[in-house]
């Protein structure tokens, strides 16, 4: 388990300036948090630019909006090796599932298999003010659990000692999400228990702590307490 830029799924050209340093999002109670993480081929972009051109507007219009791109350098942990990860929001529940419910949704959402050669979504309903901030000097650590439910404290002993490692050299948690929902080509795809951001002084900082006697201490707790494990180093795109 150790072991190309796309635009959101429903805005067209990027919206990143490169003069930005700074990206703060904020999300009301009841918004729906989405990270959307892609594969994407080269070859697929006219497709995408369809989807992009069949939902688009009429996403904005039920309360969608796109609030950056995180760029993936590296995936440290894990098999999956999406592009990067949008982040992104709905301004209720409701109002993403009044845009699922039109005819249009069906029709773009049969065009996602084809345009994409993966695609998930995680979802978030926010339960109180949440702010998350990011930087083009800091870089940014991803996790994504899936808690073995036979031994889900050997999972949260692991997340808690990487967060205090993280801490101990400078780092923060900005979010921690669960209840998530995921869409995925796989409608049989479970959603991971927990997300968690982490920001990183430098990239050097969490590739040493993953190699540091005191993580490879949690890494039993770690196979243990997962059924499936993603670490992804990403950096917001200016």
């Amino acid at each position: 388990m150790l072991g190309v830029l796309v635009t959101s799924l429903f805005t067209l050209p990027a919206l990143a300036n490169a003069k930005d340093e700074m990206l703060s999002v904020h999300f009301n109670p009841g918004a729906v948090m989405q990270l959307i993480a892609p594969v994407t081929e080269a070859e697929k972009r006219p497709l995408r630019d369809e989807y992009f051109k069949k939902g688009a507007q009429t996403a904005k219009e039920y309360g969608y909006t796109q609030n950056g791109v995180l760029v993936v350098d590296k995936t440290l942990i894990g098999t999956f090796h999406p592009n990067v990860f949008v982040v992104s929001q709905w301004s209720s529940l409701k109002a993403q599932k009044s845009f699922q419910a039109l005819p249009l949704f069906s029709e773009i959402k049969a065009l996602r298999r084809d345009a994409w050669k993966a695609l998930k979504l995680y979802d978030y309903e926010v339960n109180k003010p949440t702010t998350l901030r990011f930087s083009t000097d800091k870089v940014y650590s991803i996790s994504l659990a899936w808690v073995n439910p036979k031994a889900p404290d050997d999972y949260y002993t692991f997340i808690n000692s990487l967060v205090k490692q993280a801490e101990s050299m400078g780092g923060k948690v900005i979010s921690t999400t669960q209840d998530i929902v995921l869409s995925d080509h796989n409608p049989c795809a479970v959603a991971p228990q927990q997300i968690v951001i982490i920001e990183w002084n430098e990239a050097i900082y969490i590739e040493t702590l993953l190699t540091s006697p005191e993580f490879k201490a949690t890494v039993e707790t770690l196979e243990s307490g997962t059924s499936n494990f993603e670490l992804h180093l990403v950096r917001l795109r200016g």
